[in-house]
């Protein structure tokens, strides 16, 4: 055997300084020669050694990894030892004779809708998102008793870890117009994987998700909208990927909001979303969204043409009663003043003026109209308010002993009061109305009863008409 370089060193030293210097020297290639030993059998150099580290972990780490195939170790489904994850299943379709495009196929179990924001113009709901794709690489042994045991999944499906899915390679997916997307978890993360017997691989979460909706408020509260749910592949065009889906809702877990709710396959208009890099398959459902109308119509519709309504009664009352017929029609107006500002302050923003909006303003000009009426009437009946007096008849009444005088600023005192003190004078207008103003006055408020009722149900009948087209659709929700 040969001896290491220290052994060398340490039996030939003890001779003198000039011999120690030609003694290391001689055991210079024995101590190569006894590190080559060292690194190993058919190791050359110290890079080598790293390498073959390197190696061994690799080793190890396949060896751990329990999806690889491995000789002798019995399998149900195993990936080969070439498998790489990076790299696309449509680039082995010639293993199964199968040609391009990929197909993602999406089902979408639908718990409920959660929340719709109207301000933020967003949808909220929670479901189980699965997506299933096809795998050409999979090692299947048909022969495995897992494939008919229904303890391990459905016949010819076997449930797996998803720890698993790291080994796996699995589909970039895009959710058009997301907002949040979040996993449901209760010790772990509501997800599973399901490998099947045709080479299918299934991956389900359990998720909540928030996407925008656009949603026009121009017919508030009459409104309807439809919200999309969209999602495809993020990178793959319509060439190399495609897509198809079908959802489950069951309404009777739905809670109650504010809309009534329908959920729709998604139209053929949605299905391709085009962007300048290319054209994109899109899958998912459509949700239709109509709100509920009862509470506005007990709140603000009917209050309000009950005003209107109301504000008749002042045609019936004597312009003479000006106390009574001016508080009943500026209460009127004021409280409709009210619950317009008040159904303001609550609507979603809007690009015109909305439905209620609309009602609110007419119900308004009506009760005004009847206010600016009988202003009209009062403008007629003015002159009944003439002065009795003129100015010097009154100073010369009041002040009667500076009068005589000819010294209205000199102080006098009080006279006594006498009966015909404030007799009438003869210019004085009489505290009449001609018959033919009376009958002006009567002619106003009688056309003003008859016109306003006719006009205000015609305008009822026009709008209710016009806003039934958000009624088109039947809903299944109550």
């Amino acid at each position: 055997m040969q001896m290491s370089w220290q052994r060398c060193i340490d039996r030939k030293l003890g001779l003198g300084a000039a011999v120690n210097i030609l003694i290391v020297i001689s055991c210079l290639p024995l101590g190569i020669s006894s590190n080559y030993e060292d690194f190993g059998r058919g190791t050359t150099f110290p890079g080598n050694m790293m390498h073959e580290r390197y190696k061994r972990s690799v080793d190890m780490e396949m060896s751990h990894d329990p999806t690889l195939c491995l000789k002798d170790r019995p399998y149900v489904w195993c990936l080969p030892s070439d498998y790489n994850k990076e790299k696309h299943p449509f680039t082995y379709f010639h293993l199964m004779n199968e040609t391009l495009p990929l197909n993602y196929n999406f089902k979408f179990v639908i718990d409920e809708i959660s929340n719709i924001n109207d301000k933020a113009q967003t949808l909220s709901f929670a479901m189980y998102f699965a997506v299933s794709w096809l795998e050409p690489r999979l090692v299947i042994n048909s022969s495995a008793s897992e494939w008919t045991e229904e303890k391990t999944g459905p016949k010819d499906q076997v449930n797996e870890s998803p720890v698993n899915l790291k080994y796996l390679w699995y589909p970039e997916l895009e959710i058009y117009g997301l907002e949040t997307f979040g996993i449901q978890r209760v010790l772990k993360e509501m997800s599973g994987v399901r490998v099947m017997k045709n080479k299918t691989i299934n991956y389900e979460l359990g998720v909540r998700v928030t996407i925008s909706c656009k949603m026009m408020f121009d017919d508030y509260p009459l409104d309807a909208h439809m919200c999309q749910f969209q999602v495809g592949s993020y990178y793959d065009t319509t060439e190399t990927v495609i897509c198809s889906s079908e959802f489950l809702y069951n309404a009777e877990r739905q809670r109650s909001l504010q809309h009534f709710i329908q959920l729709e396959p998604l139209p053929e208009q949605y299905s391709i979303v085009n962007l300048p890099s290319g054209h994109y398959a899109a899958c998912g459902f459509q949700v239709r969204l109509q709100r509920k109308q009862m509470q506005y119509q007990i709140q603000v519709y009917l209050p309000s043409f009950m005003f209107v309504v109301t504000s008749w009664v002042s045609f019936l009352i004597k312009p003479e009663v000006v106390p009574g017929r001016m508080a009943l029609l500026v209460t009127l107006f004021l409280v409709l003043i009210n619950i317009f500002n008040s159904v303001r302050e609550q609507a979603p923003i809007s690009s015109r003026l909305n439905a209620v909006d609309l009602y609110l303003v007419v119900c308004v000009f009506f009760v005004f109209s009847a206010l600016m009426e009988y202003a009209a009437i009062l403008m007629l009946l003015k002159k009944r308010r003439k002065p009795k007096r003129t100015i010097d008849e009154g100073l010369k009444t009041i002040f009667p002993i500076a009068a005589r005088n000819g010294d209205v600023n000199q102080p006098v005192q009080r006279p006594e009061r006498k009966k015909n003190n404030y007799a009438v004078s003869p210019r004085a207008a009489p505290d009449t109305v001609t018959p033919h103003k009376q009958a002006l006055c009567d002619n106003i408020d009688a056309w003003a009863l008859w016109i306003s009722p006719p006009v205000f149900l015609f305008f009822n009948l026009v709008y209710w008409v016009a806003y039934r087209h958000v009624n088109e659709f039947e809903f299944d929700n109550t």
